[in-house]
């Protein structure tokens, strides 16, 4: 875990890509395959990061704050998963990082399968955690419609959010986890606390106002993976339904498998670490064409 005294304060380095400055951070390794981790929406890297930490410390694991999010700048216009993945393997390609297993959590699953999609150079293998990744995901809140609405959307970002957002940020996480238990000092050790920085919360609207949208525009596509892939979901999940999500795309897939923990919510990447790092390890061989 990377040491700072503010949870809040960049934990790695920045990288400029096209203009936009990217903030990430790599443990493990220097001689290991590398792992690229996606966290979910209203989140930032430390999230993944304080969860599967430990888990993964034996590869080189490459944390990023996805573009808008955590201290990662958003370029200018309208913005989709098609622009974030062509981002995406623009860093790469910057930090010379080569094919990498990429691993996404909820939203940050469909970034990653956008990503081997539409840069399958860039992809050797996919694990994706809890995965939002087909259309009808839920209605948007009316919030993240509201944020982009003149003068209602300034009230939202300006007032209504650094007033009451501290205090949402606990009952989120305790959906997230259920039925599981939120672990101690999450809010702080992962510091979701940016996601009510003006910048960071309009980004994060932005996303999740057309989510639908967005996931209608690509869901089609997933036959088109031909990568070695592994999906983690909870029995429990009540943030994205397995049966309607994982269950589905799994079948989709051509080579892909699902793994189902019994009693998990959407954050099995914390009590369920050792179950995303076995995950990861069998990518990794399959992509190797080791049995």
């Amino acid at each position: 875990m990377p040491s700072s005294d503010d949870p809040l304060q960049p934990v790695g380095q920045f990288i400029e890509i096209g203009g936009t400055r990217l903030h990430y951070h790599i443990t493990g390794p220097e001689d290991a395959p590398p792992v690229l981790v996606l966290h979910g929406a209203s989140s930032n890297l430390r999230e993944p990061l304080t969860g599967l930490g430990d888990a993964l410390s034996d590869e080189r694991v490459i944390w990023l704050d996805r573009p808008g999010l955590g201290h990662s700048q958003r370029p200018s216009g309208a913005w989709n998963p098609q622009r974030e993945a062509t981002l995406i393997a623009g860093f790469l390609q910057g930090i010379d990082a080569g094919p990498v297993i990429v691993a996404g959590h909820s939203w940050g699953g469909a970034i990653a399968l956008r990503l081997a999609m539409d840069h399958p150079q860039a992809v050797s293998g996919i694990v994706l955690i809890a995965p939002a990744i087909r259309a009808h995901v839920g209605e948007a809140a009316f919030y993240n419609k509201a944020t982009h609405w003149p003068v209602i959307g300034t009230l939202i970002t300006r007032l209504v959010v650094p007033t009451y957002g501290r205090a949402q940020l606990e009952s989120a996480a305790a959906s997230a986890f259920s039925p599981e238990p939120v672990p101690q000092n999450y809010v702080e050790d992962t510091a979701l606390a940016l996601l009510l920085e003006p910048s960071v919360w309009r980004a994060n609207a932005a996303d999740m106002a057309r989510v639908n949208d967005h996931l209608e525009a690509q869901e089609g596509r997933y036959g088109e993976i031909t990568q070695p892939a592994i999906l983690i979901a909870g029995t429990e999940d009540s943030v994205v339904a397995t049966p309607r999500h994982s269950v589905p795309v799994t079948q989709t897939m051509p080579n892909a498998e699902l793994v189902l923990i019994e009693g998990a919510g959407h954050a099995p990447h914390f009590a369920h670490a050792d179950r995303v790092a076995e995950a990861v390890r069998a990518v990794h061989a399959r992509a190797r064409g080791v049995d």
